[in-house]
């Protein structure tokens, strides 16, 4: 593929992500998801709530979210041609990314380093432009890997993202019930 039909295909892969993510992420998203995806907040992680809270509801937005960037996706193909490895990677890459970002403590990790806490629209902006970021990445990606391996080592890596979030995540929380005292939560139950 010449360089101007990968960056051609890497502009129409973004535009279809980015159509996609508008879509699912205020159209599809539901307000209980939407409410629900990020917690525990800190206040209920040292009540005892288990790290794991809101996972489900994360993974639940991600499949709808995604969804919507098949549809996309697939609409475009109607006129250019892509490679299925490519929008796998894409979607794998823009699934955990979306996860980790929608747990929202790298968003608020962001706003203290930037110490914009008085920004009122710090929060969405912020997640905003990450996923963006993340779609770029994605859209890259997609005219770069071309074979089933380089999916799987796409793959392994989203895999190890959300790994890395979620042990981020548990350590947080053991940090904030060791600075709070023990609590009666997910500790005693394995969670």
């Amino acid at each position: 593929m010449s360089g101007a039909d990968a960056a051609a295909i890497a502009a129409v892969t973004f535009a279809a992500l980015y159509a996609g993510h508008q879509i699912g992420d205020h159209v599809v998203q539901s307000n209980s998801v939407a409410i629900a995806k990020a917690a525990p907040d800190a206040a209920r992680l040292a009540a005892g709530a288990s790290p794991w809270t809101g996972w489900g509801a994360c993974w639940r937005h991600v499949a709808g979210y995604v969804a919507t960037q098949v549809v996309a996706l697939a609409l475009v193909c109607v006129a250019v041609p892509m490679e299925v490895p490519g929008m796998a990677t894409a979607l794998i890459v823009s699934a955990g990314t979306h996860a980790v970002i929608d747990r929202r403590w790298v968003v608020h990790l962001l706003i203290r380093v930037k110490k914009c806490h008085g920004w009122a629209e710090a929060p969405y902006l912020i997640d905003q432009s990450l996923h963006v970021g993340a779609m770029l990445i994605a859209a890259v990606l997609a005219v770069t890997v071309s074979d089933a391996a380089g999916v799987a080592v796409v793959g392994a890596g989203a895999s190890a993202l959300v790994g890395a979030a979620l042990l981020v995540e548990r350590r947080r929380a053991a940090a904030r019930a060791r600075v709070v005292g023990p609590s009666h939560g997910w500790r005693r139950h394995g969670a």
